[in-house]
């Protein structure tokens, strides 16, 4: 379907691209990524169902866009035709969206009720378009690495006497409606157990990275992933039998090493995940030159479901919903609702409740501020805890623990133990790598923590987030050039990229590039509606460039904002410290500090702080926050 390049109906200018239709996305790959597909899935959509992609006659064919808004209303009035792969990626956009779908990957709803009330959230989700905001950087990040344009996208931190292998999401085919309830499931936990059997010798690309890449060449991915071996699969169901089909390819020439294809029944999908898990963990550990361990890992971990009751099946889907949520970390809310789904049908799931302590301490931290400290840590903590006594060897948990401890009892030592730990059992989990950067961060080590945050980029090499992080560590670490250098790569791909922007305006600022700091924390305060960790940034920087009116007003937006939700002391007090109003900045300071806010932590290292330390009252109160 061509549309001329002219308006659609309706359609009225908004600030920076925006219409009334929504966000303008400016190629196949954004369109692609903002519908959860791949790129030929969608040009096909266009080509026989109408998908509402518009062309720039003036160019090339090949020069699109599409309004958000026009696609969500397609979506929803779209009827799935008999194409597995196709329709696969409607029932992903469908739930998503929150409506009902024929055919769903690991939706929760299709399956037969739970006893009980399950959870439901305190406030509403987000809409569609910010739950897809992360997939949008990644469909942008990997169009710039198949043309080799941008030097980040290489691992910075390269261990090549590893051996190194990306687990590509399975396919999945099916002659009925029923949903896809194996394919998620089996590729992680294939991801999961090679990452638990050599971990000196054996590196597993995140999930993230992989999921991003998959559908491009094999040279292409072997190439931005830097790994030398692809796993890719597929599932095939008819009726109670499942088909897995597995091979193993060489990067260097394409050739398969090893396939294989295995027949199980469905009166167990658990047992048969984990089996065929199982069993292609050990060929692999055979096929590839991994040193042999004399004591190999036990190749099922405690805490693992089997039984395959209704109730345990809802919650395996429940599961999985949640960790998408939780992996972009753009959608908080909806994946303490799928962990809690999780755990309301089976209570013994200690991976639900490692993902339920995750997301609550993060949503209970700054930016996101979902949460006051004095609710999101307690129950943090407590599902961390629980998810230990159900398998004390689960490294989610003990990561959480050692990042409560850190931003919420700003307990040093306790912190470190707790994601030495963390990275001791999960060596290939880039999470870990990432709260313990910021540790270090805290603890004065910029040049460790830089290493930290590119030993997480390197597991996840194409992920915004670690790039993201990578970024944030240079401005701890005052090298504000090359902040700006991290941080603009993500912001060109996307520009929605919140966290991104964040530092890259920080950075800015810090170099007294304020026009070009204001227009950033400017744009995403648009784009956040007003978040209130940007406006603080705004607000900070507006008062050093000698706005004072417009700081100001950026102080009382927020205590407008904080009649309706969780604003902390810390944010006007930063704008304070801008207006050199160190009074009131350290009367909020101290009011922060009743809060628990987690970024107080940050403060002995932050150079936003650098106006306060001659003061004895900032000495004052680094002792109580627990810096001597």
């Amino acid at each position: 379907m061509s549309i001329p390049d002219i308006p659609a109906s309706g359609a009225t200018p908004g600030p920076r691209g925006l219409t009334s239709l929504g966000k303008k996305l400016d190629s196949w790959g954004e369109i692609a990524s903002y519908l959860g597909r791949e790129v030929r899935t969608v040009q096909r959509w266009e080509r026989t169902e109408g998908l509402p992609v518009h062309r720039h006659e003036h160019k090339k064919k090949s020069t699109v866009y599409a309004y958000a808004g026009e696609l969500d209303a397609w979506i929803k009035q779209r009827q799935p035709k008999d194409d597995p792969e196709a329709d696969d990626a409607f029932a992903r956009e469908q739930e998503l969206s929150g409506t009902d779908s024929p055919v769903d990957i690991v939706n929760p709803s299709v399956m037969p009720p739970a006893p009980g009330p399950a959870p439901n959230p305190d406030e509403p989700a987000p809409p569609v378009g910010k739950r897809v905001v992360i997939a949008l950087f990644a469909l942008g990040i990997l169009c710039a690495a198949s043309l080799g344009v941008y030097r980040w996208l290489q691992p910075a931190d390269s261990t090549q006497e590893k051996v190194r292998i990306a687990v590509l999401p399975f396919t999945y085919a099916s002659g009925d409606s029923k949903p896809d309830y194996i394919t998620s499931g089996l590729t992680d936990l294939i991801r999961t157990k090679l990452g638990q059997l050599d971990p000196p010798h054996l590196g597993v690309i995140a999930a993230t990275s992989s999921r991003i890449v998959a559908g491009q060449p094999v040279p292409e991915i072997g190439r931005v992933l830097n790994v030398k071996y692809l796993l890719e699969g597929g599932v095939q169901r008819a009726g109670e039998q499942v088909r897995i089909d597995v091979q193993l390819i060489q990067v260097s020439d394409q050739t398969h090493l090893w396939s294989e294809s295995f027949t199980r029944e469905l009166s167990d999908v658990l047992q048969v995940e984990s089996d065929v898990s199982a069993a292609i963990a050990r060929q692999i550990l055979a096929t590839l030159p991994v040193p042999s361990d004399p004591q190999p890992k036990a190749l099922v971990q405690p805490g693992t479901v089997h039984a395959a009751t209704p109730e345990i099946v809802n919650s395996r889907h429940a599961f999985l919903q949640g960790e998408f949520a939780w992996g972009s970390r753009g959608d908080l809310r909806s994946s303490i609702v799928f962990f809690e789904q999780a755990i309301h049908d089976d209570p013994n799931y200690a991976e639900a409740y490692a993902g339920l302590a995750a997301a609550t301490a993060i949503l209970g931290q700054v930016p996101n501020d979902g949460l006051p400290p004095g609710d999101a840590k307690p129950k943090a903590k407590e599902a961390a805890q629980r998810a230990l006594q159900l398998n004390p060897k689960l490294a989610e948990a003990h990561a959480v623990l050692g990042n409560v401890a850190m931003s919420y009892d700003w307990d040093l030592a306790t912190a470190e133990r707790e994601l030495r730990r963390a990275i001791e059992l999960a060596p290939n989990d880039p999470t870990p790598h990432e709260w313990y950067c910021h540790l270090l961060i805290v603890e004065g080590h910029p040049s460790e923590a830089l290493a930290e945050a590119h030993r997480a980029l390197d597991l996840d090499p194409v992920s915004p987030l670690f790039h993201d992080v990578v970024a944030e560590t240079y401005y701890f670490g005052r090298s504000y050039d090359a902040a700006i250098e991290e941080a603009q790569q993500v912001v060109k791909l996307h520009p929605g990229d919140l966290s991104a922007q964040f530092w890259l305006g920080s950075a800015y600022r810090e170099k007294k590039m304020y026009p070009q700091a204001i227009e950033t924390f400017q744009h995403a305060r648009q784009a956040s509606g007003d978040n209130p960790a940007m406006l603080m940034a705004y607000g900070h920087t507006q008062a050093l460039a000698g706005n004072a009116a417009e700081a100001r007003a950026a102080i009382q937006k927020l205590q407008q904002l904080a009649a309706t939700r969780f604003v902390p002391n810390l944010y006007p007090a930063a704008i304070h410290v801008g207006l050199g109003e160190k009074d009131e900045a350290f009367r909020l300071l101290n009011r922060a500090f009743e809060e628990k806010i987690d970024r107080l932590v940050y403060l002995n290292v932050d150079p936003m702080a650098d106006p306060l330390r001659s003061d004895p009252r900032f000495a004052q109160l680094m002792a109580k926050v627990g810096f001597h």
